[in-house]
Formats: C-alpha cells, sequence, structure tokens
C-alpha cells in the first residue's frame, strides 16, 4: 500500500510540475519512518503557511548498500531540517507548498551505550531532536525541491525531494557518480497514538527510480491506475 501510495503521489508532483512521470524500477538507499513538525510556527492553526519551518524525525529501520550497517548493535535515526515554505497553491483540496533549503542526516548510535530516540511531546524538546542527532554522523545530505502535498480532508499528505548525499562516515562507501540522482519521497498520515505536538506519521524512502520510456497521460487516467 505504501509504494501505491508513493507512486500515485509522486505522479501528482509529476503533474503539477510539467513533465510526464516515468516508471521503472527502484534502488533503495535506506527507509524511515517517524514523525513531523513545524518550527519555526508562525500560524499554529495552519500547516505550511510562508515562512514555517518544516522538521521530520524519527528511526532508519532498513538501510542498503552500499552503506554498510549493523541494525542489531546499532541504532539508526534520520533528521530532517532547515526547510522554509517559500511557495503555496491550493489546488481542490490540496496544497501544496515549496521549501527552500534542506538537510537529512542520518545518524549511527551504539544501542548498549547510547541512548534510545525519544520523542517526547509538543517539539522541539529536551529529547526531539537532541536523541535524534547522538552518536556517530552516519549519512550527510543535502534536499532541494522539496515540496509536499497536503490533503485537507484527512489530514494526510505526501512530498518529494532531490536528495544528494555530502557527508558521513557512510560517504566514501558510495561511489561518486551515485551521490546525486537520488529521489527523497514519503507519505503522511494521522496516528492514534501520535504523541502530542506533532504534525503526521511520516513514511518513506530514499531510491533512485531506474527511469524507462513513458507515454503522457491525463490527470484523470492517472488516478484511475491507483485506485
Amino acid at each position: 500500500m505504501k509504494k501505491k501510495a508513493i507512486a500515485f503521489l509522486l505522479g501528482v508532483f509529476a503533474l503539477n510540475a510539467g513533465f510526464t512521470p516515468a516508471a521503472g524500477a527502484a534502488q533503495l538507499l535506506f527507509d524511515y519512518v517517524g514523525y513531523d513538525y513545524e518550527s519555526p510556527d508562525p500560524n499554529p492553526s495552519q500547516f505550511g503557511e510562508l515562512g514555517s519551518g518544516y522538521v521530520s524525525l524519527g528511526e532508519v529501520p532498513v538501510l542498503y548498500a552500499p552503506l554498510v550497517f549493523n541494525t542489531v548493535a546499532n541504532e539508526y535515526t534520520y533528521v530532517i531540517s532547515g526547510l522554509t515554505a517559500v511557495n503555496q497553491q491550493v489546488v481542490g483540496p490540496f496544497v501544496i507548498v515549496d521549501y527552500a533549503g534542506g538537510a537529512l542526516d542520518v545518524y549511527e548510535d551504539d544501542r548498549t551505550l547510547g541512548t534510545a530516540l525519544d520523542f517526547g511531546v509538543n517539539p522541539p524538546n529536551a529529547t526531539a531532536p537532541p536523541t535524534f542527532v547522538d552518536g556517530t554522523h552516519y549519512l550527510g545530505g543535502a534536499l532541494t525541491n522539496f515540496r509536499f502535498v497536503f490533503n485537507t480532508i484527512d489530514n494526510s499528505g505526501s512530498f518529494e525531494a532531490n536528495y544528494q548525499v555530502i557527508g558521513g562516515s557512510q560517504l566514501a562507501n558510495i561511489p561518486v557518480n551515485r551521490r546525486t540522482g537520488w529521489t527523497f519521497a514519503g507519505v503522511t498520515s494521522n496516528e492514534i497514538n501520535m504523541p502530542q505536538g506533532y504534525e503526521h506519521q511520516v513514511d518513506g524512502q530514499v531510491l533512485v527510480e531506474e527511469v524507462v520510456p513513458a507515454q503522457d497521460t491525463s490527470w484523470g487516467k492517472l488516478k484511475a491506475n491507483y485506485r
């Protein structure tokens, strides 16, 4: 279900950006799951208002080669930071927010000697982000063209950005010609047990699509493919 939702929402991004989505097999770098919030938050009654900052943090439960990892001995966490809302569009029930700036960092923390992640409440707080950025800086990267599509009917959403690996202890394990071209994509939803003060549950992947030729399509046809 998650992959179908991401594929559908990537199609939304593609149509809005004015190009035709392509299909193909994906090479994954890592999966992530967590929560998001806004900081700063000029208008707490709105999400994605101009000038607001988008932050997301959580766990990285699955990683893939060429990364070298040990999920039994270590806890892997991620933090998205440095994003500022600079443009907003409304298309029916969807609010489309574009952000400037942005970084995605992954950390590796020893499960025995380190500090377990703790979301706490009403972030930022004493444990979030601090317990997500302790340990070794495992992977550092820059996010560009970050776009969030928010559904005002059910408070769900999705996001996509370009991701370039630029640092961290794993940088040398990623070939130079594979450090760019990654897509950072995910979906968000409401969760009954979501910690107080967070906006959405976040679930997604960092991947590279192997592009194959695609045909032009319409918004109606695209929606029909994912019903």
